[in-house]
């Protein structure tokens, strides 16, 4: 059985632990998983114990602190050392990267390129037509950069349209109330806003090649030091994909429980299930195109380097005298 040492700073497990015992001969280990308050795989596996049982395998505690509204404050955490793993996205990642260098990538979801996208009002029906209009995005986030994704493919600056930057329930609100144009977000927000009277979807992310996605995200020090249990958290990411191919309804269910509408609930459970895969080099390109756009629209004051925060959590190694390495 593999041993793990104790994670440095973490606490015993306490309420929404695992509460899993460690194997005879290791000493018991606590992973503290903020998850978000969509409901992503991490999000999903917690709640409904895959995570805490893979990570019982390896002799390692779950602990979940209440989830995270935003990456932004999940990354907080993470670099405060109150949490080990958290969520978050592509575009989250770079923004975050100046401030807190330390993080990587451990896992990352793929799914159809339809739950991030662009809506509009009234007889905006393409890209171009956002010219002369306002459109809401949350400022350095994925709704900006959906946004600068869309303005370059059609020929457009960012002077052409009006850039509302909102936190997305304002955002929301906005839109409902038509006191902006058009609308770059994603998950239940943009499927929200999909049904709203007279709303045109302009543009999905597979529309414009977006390179972000849902991603996983820990310290380089919690890698380093217990690539074991990352291994396992990994592992029940993919088997949380593999539950929810199994039964789609898992997640319609999982939305309407975390307080959203029906009609969004069913709508994102529609949505074909996303795929877990390693951070690995194809990961690392596309991140490493996003931190160059963001360096060449100015949305970050300088470059970013993105060297070695792809961590492929299938190639960590599991050493039965406990000297687990990457």
């Amino acid at each position: 059985m593999v041993a793990v040492l104790a994670l440095a700073g973490c606490a015993a497990a306490g309420a929404g632990s695992g509460g899993s015992s460690a194997p005879t001969g290791a000493p018991a280990t606590t992973l503290r998983v903020g998850p978000l308050s969509t409901q992503n795989l991490l999000t999903l596996a917690v709640d409904d114990g895959l995570a805490a049982q893979h990570l019982a395998d390896v002799g390692v505690d779950l602990a979940v602190s209440p989830s995270f509204p935003a990456f932004a404050p999940a990354a907080e955490a993470l670099a405060a050392g109150h949490v080990d793993v958290v969520s978050g996205s592509t575009t989250a990642v770079v923004a975050a990267l100046a401030g807190t260098p330390d993080l990587v990538v451990v896992a990352v979801e793929h799914d159809a390129g339809d739950t991030q996208g662009i809506v509009a009002h009234g007889d905006v029906t393409d890209v171009a037509g956002l010219a002369g209009r306002s459109v809401a995005v949350n400022r350095g986030g994925t709704g900006e950069y959906l946004l600068r994704l869309a303005l370059r493919e059609a020929g457009l600056t960012p002077e052409d349209v009006t850039v509302e930057h909102l936190a997305p329930p304002d955002a929301a609100s906005a839109f409902a109330a038509g006191r902006v144009d058009a609308w770059a977000t994603w998950d239940q927000y943009l499927v929200g806003a999909q049904a709203l009277p007279g709303v045109r979807t302009v543009a999905l992310a597979r529309d414009l090649g977006s390179d972000n996605r849902t991603v996983h995200v820990t310290t380089r020090d919690v890698v380093e030091r217990h690539p074991a249990a990352v291994a396992a958290l990994y592992d029940a990411l993919v088997a949380e994909a593999d539950a929810l191919r199994a039964d789609p309804a898992r997640r319609a269910g999982a939305y309407r429980a975390s307080g959203a509408d029906a009609q969004v609930a069913a709508a994102l459970g529609a949505l074909e299930t996303p795929d877990v895969r390693p951070a690995d080099d194809g990961f690392a390109a596309e991140l490493a195109r996003v931190a160059a756009l963001y360096v060449e629209e100015g949305m970050i004051p300088g470059a970013v380097d993105v060297t070695g925060v792809a961590v492929d959590a299938t190639r960590l190694i599991r050493a039965e005298d406990g000297g687990v390495r990457p």
